[in-house]
């Protein structure tokens, strides 16, 4: 199962870091736009998948969704991470709209314990896991260092651990300007409504 975490787009609640460049209600656009993409991207792969949401659950943005979902749970990342993957499985965000389909075969495919993404920013895009027990204890989130803590964490319990390629996610404006050029270099296929928003500004 890939669970998606995504938050309901709610101008001033989503893409903060965004907002100076895009304005509350852009910044909300573009994460419904990344979050879009990334569902399609996930249901052309054929593997089953689920969103976990954070936000305001009845917005009629939820309603649209054409696929199942259930609320995050409480706690910091590491709690949400835990309760989504109780049953093991991968999960992604939404911060990354051009991951390849390629690292989700290879993540859901994996035999190894623990199967783990790392991003340009010191984070991970990507991780999944057979049993989430105690793994994502004593991780910093949001921190440059989150994906080499993660990664000594596995090895402490003794797990088995894949590294996957690197990639990146959007989270600043320097990463949104990177988006922009990388989409340059794609197929118009990837990543289509992000890539309309990004021809709109």
């Amino acid at each position: 199962m890939i669970t998606i975490f995504a938050r309901v787009p709610e101008p001033g609640k989503t893409k903060t870091r965004l907002i100076p460049r895009l304005g509350p209600a852009g910044a909300a656009r573009l994460a419904a736009a990344m979050t879009a993409d990334v569902v399609e991207t996930v249901r052309a792969t054929g593997l089953p998948f689920r969103l976990a949401l954070a936000g305001d659950t009845s917005h009629p943005w939820v309603r649209m969704l054409d696929c199942e979902w259930e609320p995050q749970a409480e706690g910091d990342l590491g709690r949400k991470l835990a309760h989504a993957l109780r049953e093991g499985g991968v999960a992604i965000g939404t911060d990354a709209p051009t991951l390849p389909p390629a690292l989700l075969h290879e993540a859901h495919g994996s035999s190894a314990d623990v199967v783990i993404a790392p991003a340009f920013d010191g984070g991970y895009v990507l991780i999944g896991v057979t049993d989430p027990a105690d793994i994502f204890e004593l991780v910093p989130w949001s921190a440059p260092d989150t994906f080499a803590r993660q990664h000594q964490r596995a090895l402490d319990l003794e797990r088995s651990v894949r590294v996957l390629p690197f990639w990146y996610d959007v989270d600043e404006p320097a990463d949104l300007d990177f988006l922009a050029r990388h989409l340059r270099t794609l197929p118009d296929r990837t990543a289509p409504r992000t890539r309309g928003f990004l021809a709109g500004l």
